[in-house]
């Protein structure tokens, strides 16, 4: 009785935290369309910071709405439990209603169920050999006190119950299916697809700018001569030589990522071959016969290594062609013919899935001007920007929150996926990607540097999080790009990457 005590004093603090995390800064704010309050809308838990909102089209904070979302991770095993979760959401939304403001708290529970012996099997091999409780105990001593502790907590597990007005989401088997009832608006727009996309498998996901243009390398020559004329970006702006051969980089680094992850998944003992993905055609498809989307189309080629030919085979066929194990690979790119040209390989191994909310940020009126430029002919805007970086939107254009609204299908098309992805795009777009599988605050990514002719790699890592690389792909004998290559994330720049105007600076990146 008393541990149950000091359990449920656990959740009742956990929850009320929730709640008041869920007020912001603790104000009860008006839901006026003019309110002079900003707040944080990432849920990284920072402290939210006010500001006066700039009036007219050089800002939309004020036309923003107030959006938290909080989780709350907890035994809610029992109805009971769940009722009175509900219950004291009610408690404060009544408090917010006395105090005549327009808010209030919704409530989704959703609910993980597995039953496939294959999936339990590899959930009791990863707890056995991460948890700290089984240290010491032979595999069979521990599973035999794994299952016996779940037997436990299965005798006292109710279900949700079936409700026409409870929101819920019922997840079997990983998301293999999934029961919905009661969810509309946002949570059917963002929440929903979003657990249906997250899976647990180990494909890696690459971000990659797209490669220099030849107008950037014309305007770096021009600066190496001491000529000083200023570079104007075109969004039909082309690849130059440089980037032509980060194309042909990018595509042979592809192409043994992609080799190397079937082959390590080929030797997974528990699920070895179920890539099969997508909608059924008609029913008529194994799984082991369903087509692979984005299956990789070249599988011959001659791969004979240096070494093979001072070594040669016995059959003396050490040139010949040999089979390359296919491997599916979503390839994304911006709608610009730079980033186009990137995904786009000789070999045409996948089709590239060009879409424009992978452009860069729309700098409206600005398009195309330097941050310096901007600065000197429009110092009360900048200083407007540097004041609220986030939340400004450019004269006719976007603000980074509006980024967030348009990669929210880009997330889901990634995350989705069983075997790798490449997303070719843009500095603004990626500093918003990179963010998010970092975990870091959102309202921070301007400082995010995103260098060129560089992979950036993240592979899912078990109970959660992401496992970062970058591989520099192209010795460029440029030295600031030589230089770029070697920077870590930690630093900042001297002044933030706001819509890649610091990519048509004399830095780039």
């Amino acid at each position: 009785q008393e541990a149950a005590r000091l359990r449920l004093e656990a959740a009742a603090a956990a929850l009320h935290d929730s709640l008041d995390w869920l007020d912001g800064d603790g104000k009860m704010r008006p839901n006026a369309s003019n309110s002079s309050i900003l707040s944080n809308s990432s849920s990284q838990g920072n402290s939210d910071h006010e500001v006066d909102v700039i009036s007219g089209s050089d800002s939309h904070s004020n036309r923003r709405q107030y959006h938290r979302i909080a989780i709350l991770d907890a035994t809610n095993s029992t109805n009971e439990r769940r009722k009175w979760i509900l219950t004291v959401c009610a408690q404060r939304s009544e408090q917010y209603k006395q105090a005549d403001v327009n808010k209030r708290i919704g409530v989704l529970f959703v609910e993980s169920i597995c039953d496939d012996p294959d999936l339990l099997a590899e959930n009791f091999r990863v707890k056995i050999s991460s948890c700290p409780d089984f240290d010491g105990l032979a595999h069979e001593e521990a599973l035999h006190a794994l299952k016996s502790r779940i037997q436990k907590y299965e005798s006292r597990y109710e279900t949700i119950e079936n409700s026409a007005h409870q929101s819920f989401i019922k997840i079997f088997n990983l998301n293999r299916t999934l029961m919905v009832n009661h969810v509309y608006g946002r949570l059917a727009k963002v929440v929903l697809p979003a657990i249906m996309a997250w899976n647990t498998g180990s494909r890696p996901i690459y971000l990659s700018r797209a490669g220099e243009t030849a107008a950037m390398e014309q305007y770096m020559k021009q600066k190496d001569t001491g000529d000083n004329k200023l570079y104007e970006r075109r969004r039909s702006d082309r690849l130059g030589q440089r980037g032509l051969r980060f194309r042909d980089a990018l595509c042979s680094f592809i192409e043994r990522e992609g080799v190397d992850f079937m082959t390590r998944r080929n030797e997974n003992v528990v699920h070895p071959t179920k890539m099969g993905t997508g909608t059924s055609i008609s029913g008529l498809y194994e799984r082991r016969d369903r087509p692979l989307a984005h299956q990789s189309r070249r599988i011959l080629a001659k791969t004979a290594k240096p070494s093979d030919q001072d070594h040669p085979s016995s059959d003396g066929d050490s040139g010949a062609p040999r089979t390359v194990p296919s491997f599916p690979c979503l390839v994304m790119s911006s709608t610009l013919p730079r980033a186009v040209e990137t995904a786009t390989w000789k070999e045409n191994l996948f089709p590239v899935k060009d879409v424009s909310n992978l452009n860069p940020l729309d700098m409206g009126d600005f398009s195309g001007m330097t941050l310096a430029a901007i600065e000197e002919k429009f110092p009360e805007w900048f200083r407007q920007l540097k004041e609220e970086p986030f939340y400004t939107r450019f004269p006719g254009g976007e603000s980074y929150s509006d980024l967030i609204d348009r990669l929210y299908s880009v997330v889901i098309d990634t995350e989705q996926q069983l075997g790798p992805a490449l997303v070719v795009s843009h500095v603004s777009v990626l500093q918003v990607l990179v963010s998010y599988f970092r975990n870091t605050p959102i309202r921070q990514c301007m400082d995010i540097q995103i260098p060129m002719h560089t992979v950036l790699k993240f592979t899912p890592l078990r109970g959660g999080g992401w496992l970062e690389s970058q591989h520099t792909l192209l010795d460029d004998d440029s030295p600031e790009v030589a230089s770029t290559a070697e920077k870590t994330n930690a630093e900042s720049p001297s002044k933030p990457i706001w819509g890649d105007s610091r990519s048509c600076m004399p830095h780039r990146l």
